[in-house]
């Protein structure tokens, strides 16, 4: 497997070759599908307001308790509460065709384009009007050379200071970055890839990736895939867990959820979603933990 990156400001392109035995491996089984529901919708297919099509990406900010997605064609950041009403729509000044934003600390974010497959640092605070780069360095993983199926999730482990990126297809696979988030503030940094691949039952399983979200609570990666319509949890030497299957009649949907693109779990483990062309959904945990909850939408 190789892995190639070149990093901003002048910096030269590397690329590794990494052993069968550096490889982590996530070994997956088939499921069978069957699970007891554990959420249940309480916002569906709510349109964004302002928002017209291509929404992708979704992330939590523990720092404003609100959401943030992306959009392309036009490249635009979307804060949300979490209750799906748009806060801000913010244009950008870089990228093309942006695919995936996560939440790493205070006002600091990453976001991704599918498009060279380019990683970049961004400040988005209460006095942000436009998006732009935090600096001039930045990432760019090939993994595929398929400019039209690289990056399509992003999730930052806060605890772990490292940064997750999905592949979405040919191959679906997860890579860990660390050392980017001093990269991305312009500081001296050793930035080292690993890649953690699944068993190939997972692309059977899944299909592909549209968006991922690392639960630091469970310490599982969760994954979106628009083809299966389902969200997963995998632990690595665990069979996956089905979370949701976003299908008419599961959790109590009334419609299907189309085309999923982007996943985000709240703090209290709520689900959100975020699908094409500018829709909102809102999936709350069942249980104890859900009845004591005052209602919030």
């Amino acid at each position: 497997m190789l892995v190639s990156f070149a990093l901003g400001c002048g910096l030269t392109a590397a690329a590794f070759s990494f052993p069968r035995r550096f490889l982590n491996y996530w070994l997956i089984t088939p499921s069978t599908g069957e699970h007891h529901p554990s959420h249940a919708v309480v916002v569906a297919g709510k349109p964004l307001q302002g928002v017209e099509k291509n929404i992708s990406g979704l992330t939590y900010s523990e720092a404003t308790n609100t959401l943030f997605a992306v959009t392309n064609r036009p490249e635009r950041v979307i804060e949300l509460d979490l209750c799906g009403k748009v806060l801000r729509v913010l244009p950008t000044a870089f990228g093309d065709d942006l695919e995936a934003i996560s939440h790493v600390t205070g006002d600091l974010f990453v976001i991704a384009s599918e498009n060279g497959n380019v990683i970049w640092g961004a400040q988005i605070d209460r006095q942000t009007r436009e998006v732009g780069p935090l600096t001039t360095h930045t990432l760019s993983v090939s993994l595929n050379g398929d400019d039209n199926q690289g990056i399509e999730g992003l999730s930052w482990d806060h605890r772990g200071r490292r940064l997750f990126l999905a592949n979405e297809k040919n191959p679906l696979q997860i890579v860990e970055v660390k050392g980017f988030d001093r990269l991305m503030l312009g500081r001296p940094a050793s930035v080292a890839l690993a890649i953690w691949r699944q068993h190939p039952s997972l692309g059977s399983l899944a299909g592909d990736v549209s968006s991922i979200s690392f639960n630091e609570r469970w310490g599982s990666m969760m994954l979106l895939s628009h083809e299966s319509r389902r969200v997963y949890r995998f632990d690595p030497g665990r069979d996956p867990s089905l979370i949701l299957h976003l299908e008419r009649g599961k959790h109590g949907l009334l419609e299907r959820v189309d085309q999923p693109e982007g996943l985000a779990f709240g703090p209290d483990g709520t689900v959100f979603i975020v699908a094409e062309p500018n829709l909102f959904y809102r999936f709350e945990p069942l249980g104890d933990a859900a009845a004591s909850r005052s209602p919030t939408c």
